[in-house]
């Protein structure tokens, strides 16, 4: 009892969420889990894990640049269409699926291996205080939990657990991301790849997904379509590009035209946006005049694109 009682304490000190079965913000998507945890612990808004249709963009830690671009994208992409985003918030995938889809629109969704009071990568601490602004990080591991390597197989069953479709980005043969494939299959989840060359072993994995039966994923439109194969409630594919950039521009960690001098931008998308300009830009040229890392930058001129404030033209980025 003294155990539950500092546990509780140390949670709502935290700002934490404790979720029992029976709270109604309990993830639905868990109930017919074999083994249904019996206490989650929730970082910024419980129903997030109920709001919206849901997909997993997971990957490799150890990524190409073509692999952060294309989770950014679909991370934006996605979001605006009304779908949250769940992730693990690792380096890599991870970390550029969620840049993406920060304030974009729907809720997103992060799924960790320890306490939610010691953000981990910590290097992704700003991204994980971002994560439970515009949405929730949620796990079974109370506040003072280390993260643990053996935690992370079952970390990636929850993730797989709270998502109607499942899509590898990139990932090496063996990369941590076949535990979430495989935690997907077991439950009968949708399992997407995108296609990588065959000369990149951050594709490897991919590729063999594919070989091995998932469905290809060249567009966020292919993932609109396994989500409503899937039974979920989603826009077509056609409705959703055309809400995009009023969807972001909505939000209220979007960047919304303030006229010619986007005075409403906040955060990385004012470095960004004052950065580029008629004349595009190349990506590195941008990371040393902002100084981002590359999945921020990639996430933020995804949110600009989706507001309608900058283009993308064969990796070069102007302003419109």
């Amino acid at each position: 009892m003294a155990r539950a009682e500092a546990l509780w304490d140390a949670s709502q000190r935290s700002g934490i969420t404790v979720l029992l079965r029976e709270h109604p913000a309990y993830p639905r998507r868990l109930a017919e889990e074999p083994r249904v945890p019996p206490i989650l612990f929730c970082l910024g808004d419980p129903a997030a894990l109920n709001a919206q249709p849901t997909v997993a963009l997971v990957g490799t830690r150890s990524p190409t640049r073509y692999g952060i671009g294309i989770a950014a994208q679909f991370g934006a992409e996605l979001s605006a269409a009304g779908v949250s985003v769940v992730s693990g918030l690792a380096l890599g995938i991870d970390g550029a699926a969620h840049e993406g889809a920060c304030g974009a629109g729907a809720p997103p969704i992060a799924v960790v291996a320890g306490g939610l009071d010691r953000p981990y990568p910590q290097r992704h601490a700003r991204l994980w205080e971002r994560v439970a602004h515009c949405g929730a990080i949620v796990t079974e591991s109370p506040a003072g939990v280390r993260t643990e390597k053996w935690r992370f197989p079952v970390r990636n069953r929850m993730l797989a657990a709270l998502s109607d479709v499942v899509v590898v980005v990139e990932s090496h043969h063996h990369g941590g991301s076949q535990h979430t494939v495989e935690a997907a299959v077991t439950r009968g989840i949708p399992v997407g790849a995108v296609p990588g060359s065959i000369r990149s072993a951050a594709s490897e994995g991919t590729n063999q997904l594919l070989a091995d039966g998932a469905f290809p994923v060249s567009s966020a439109a292919d993932v609109l379509v396994a989500l409503s194969l899937a039974g979920a409630a989603v826009p077509s594919p056609k409705t959703a590009a055309a809400r995009s950039a009023t969807t972001a521009a909505a939000s209220g960690d979007s960047p919304a035209p303030a006229g010619g001098d986007g005075a409403e931008l906040t955060g990385d998308q004012r470095a960004v946006y004052d950065a580029i300009t008629q004349d595009p830009m190349s990506l590195e040229e941008l990371g040393r005049q902002t100084g981002l890392a590359f999945p921020a930058l990639c996430g933020a001129l995804e949110r600009l694109a989706q507001a309608g404030l900058a283009h993308d033209s064969g990796g070069w980025w102007g302003r419109r």
